[in-house]
């Protein structure tokens, strides 16, 4: 029912809406590199160290 070609067509096209927004775009860019960044933080700080 759904076939690579399609799927990869449907990512492109929502893909290129998100890019062509405009400046304002820039603010998600800002709030979702804050999240990652806090999430990467979360998960250094959940793992435990080796010890020397």
């Amino acid at each position: 029912m759904y076939n690579g070609a399609a799927l990869g067509t449907l990512g492109g096209g929502g893909a290129a809406a998100l890019a062509s927004t405009g400046p304002e775009n820039l603010l998600w860019i800002g709030l979702a590199s804050f999240a990652l960044v806090a999430a990467g933080v979360a998960v250094r700080r959940i793992i435990p160290r080796r010890e020397a």
